[in-house]
């Protein structure tokens, strides 16, 4: 198989981009020199599965089809949690664990089929007495024979039910009159960016324009607290508004987000994603 027909390897971690990246990367190399291997990020907080699943949501759709991406994210390693590859509806491949990793992919791209990788047969060998870094070991070392043609996705080891994928929770948005209600799906804590999971058509049954005043409320479900509640404007982007003023946009993966211009609105109120982490929206 000549180059320009071997898949692209994308990897993403919580490990931040340290030794153990470069070693995953060397497994790789190490399987086929010619593979092409790209970091989409490591900055992921470590053990988020859900922040992993956003992430690979927000990336996936971007890559040509039979991309191979990397995902390790794996509070579990070394336990019975299935090592797996995803076959998504667009093409690509997801090499993780399954733990939460692939519910926004089946939720927004759709999963074709799932097969449990066979630590017989691609799982690197001089490793063995060594059960916590799967990264490395298995997942790298799979994908890459995945990825250069060394095996095909039938070869990775057997399917099992699309049904018993580990998923996140999601609270879907719904809508009653001039009101949206749904989660935060991202909260950014490099620019502290607070994105939804509320569509940017469902948001345009509100029939809102640049300039619109909305009320936002942001709470925590477990907690039953009200982490903000105040009224900010529909705006194009964060130049609309003062440095230090609140405001609602749409974000690159076209959902409702709130930020404050030039400040980090995550780390200001202790804001994280997740299905206990209400973003609600009122026209005014």
């Amino acid at each position: 198989m000549n180059n320009q027909k071997k898949a692209a390897i994308v990897m993403q971690t919580d490990f931040t981009k340290d030794i153990s990246v470069s070693t995953m990367q060397g497994v790789c190399m190490s399987i086929d020199p010619e593979l092409r291997i790209f970091d989409s990020t490591h900055e992921i907080k470590s053990f988020n599965t859900y922040m992993a699943s956003t992430s690979l949501s927000y990336v996936v759709p971007y890559w040509p089809k039979g991309t191979i991406f990397i995902s390790v994210v794996d509070p579990g390693v070394g336990t019975k949690r299935k090592a797996c590859v995803a076959k998504l509806k667009n093409g690509s491949f997801i090499v993780t664990p399954d733990n939460g990793t692939l519910t926004h992919v089946n939720l927004y791209i759709g999963i074709d089929e799932i097969r449990i990788i066979d630590e017989t047969k691609h799982r690197l060998q001089s490793t063995l007495k060594c059960n916590i870094f799967h990264g490395r070991d298995l997942f790298a070392y799979c994908g890459a024979k995945l990825a250069a043609g060394i095996i095909s996705f039938e070869e990775v080891g057997p399917k099992y039910p699309l049904n018993e994928i580990i998923l996140h929770k999601i609270l879907e948005p719904t809508k009653i009159e001039n009101k949206i209600t749904g989660m935060i799906d991202a909260a950014d804590f490099h620019f502290g960016l607070v994105c939804s999971n509320i569509s940017f058509e469902l948001f345009e049954t509100l029939n809102g324009k640049f300039g619109d005043r909305f009320k936002l409320l942001i709470k925590n479900s477990e907690t039953s607290k009200i982490i903000f509640n105040e009224i900010l404007t529909f705006q194009e982007s964060f130049g609309a508004v003062e440095t230090g003023e609140p405001l609602l946009m749409i974000s690159e993966t076209l959902q409702v987000q709130a930020a404050i211009n030039n400040r980090n609105m995550t780390s200001i109120y202790g804001i994280d994603c997740g299905p206990n982490w209400i973003f609600e929206i009122t026209k005014l």
